[in-house]
């Protein structure tokens, strides 16, 4: 998962590669396309690369996403929202086999704050040296030792280094799982809690075309490369988009714009830039929760943190089991 932004696209090369055009077909005929081979359920989202000129897919409500080539009209393939390897990794990892999201994140969310405390905290407590010259030993790799000495050696080394990455993991999860803990972030950064979405005050008989939302977009935010359009549920909920800007700070600095689906009428604007604090902190540490922030370094230095957890288990119990009795 650390690695996802590097590996996806060539996994997946597919449903992406699409070439290149000089002018994408309107969203309304994509979605023409998608229907054509995914007639009987609504749709809910259009997830849209590149501006425009990348693949893009149209996801229904059935969870079956409809990948279109944008430059010919074209489908390149079908599949479900959690279908293939690094979706179904994110599955099981954000427990989305459970149909509440709200519960979901709620029980990842305790799970992982527990396990952190236990695994970290309790850990320190447990290892803690007696004096300062054991706790210098303690993050050096005595690699001349052997037996259940080197195990206990490398037991108390990998588990200061990789404490350290873990609580930061569990860390930065804490403020899009709990309420409290975003909260906590708003008010230490001196921020505003983030509005409720804004609702539609009269409905109408249609909702307009979809190029229609997406010509807004670009009017808007003209450096666009990333674009989710989420329709709305109910009758009264707005069009929610959000982007990511071309040479953004990282890839969760998401500029949001609501608009009326029967009017195209802008009922709130944020763009990324001008946001609060609060939201540049919460959107970023998202991204570093993910490793998606600082390149090749943060990735490397997150996944040795989470390998550290079975080296931990295997010192941990060989050690355990090479204990003479007395």
């Amino acid at each position: 998962m650390v690695f996802r932004p590097q590996l996806e696209p060539v996994v997946e090369r597919g449903l992406r590669d699409v070439g290149s055009c000089h002018a994408r077909r309107p969203l309304d005929e994509l979605i023409a396309s998608a229907r054509r081979v995914h007639p009987d359920s609504a749709l809910t989202r259009i997830e849209i690369l590149e501006g425009g000129y990348g693949a893009t897919t149209i996801r229904f409500a059935d969870a079956m996403g409809v990948y279109v080539n944008p430059c010919t009209g074209s489908v390149l393939g079908q599949r479900r929202q959690w279908g293939g390897f690094f979706s179904t990794i994110e599955q099981w990892h954000r427990l989305r086999f459970v149909d509440n999201p709200d519960v979901t994140e709620l029980i990842g969310g305790s799970v992982s704050l527990l396990l952190a405390l236990i695994m970290v905290v309790g850990g320190v407590l447990l290892w803690w040296p007696p004096s300062l010259r054991a706790l210098r030993s303690s993050f050096k790799f005595r690699w001349h030792l052997s037996g259940r000495a080197f195990e206990r050696s490398l037991h108390r080394s990998v588990g200061t280094y990789a404490g350290l990455i873990l609580l930061m993991s569990a860390a930065t999860s804490l403020t899009f799982t709990f309420d409290w803990a975003r909260n906590a972030l708003f008010l230490a950064t001196g921020s505003r809690v983030p509005a409720p979405r804004p609702a539609v005050t009269a409905t109408g008989a249609a909702m307009l075309p979809s190029e229609t939302f997406m010509g807004r977009v670009c009017s808007m935010l003209p450096n666009a490369r990333e674009i989710t359009i989420t329709y709305p549920r109910k009758p009264r909920d707005a069009v929610e988009i959000y982007a990511i800007e071309r040479g953004a700070s990282h890839p969760n600095a998401r500029s949001y714009i609501h608009l009326n689906p029967y009017t195209a009428e802008v009922l709130r604007f944020e763009p990324y830039a001008a946001s609060s604090t609060g939201n540049k902190v919460y959107r970023w540490l998202g991204s570093l929760h993910t490793g998606k922030v600082g390149g090749w370094p943060v990735q490397l230095l997150l996944f040795a943190g989470i390998f550290g957890v079975p080296v931990l288990a295997y010192t941990g119990i060989r050690s355990a089991l090479r204990r003479k009795p007395a």
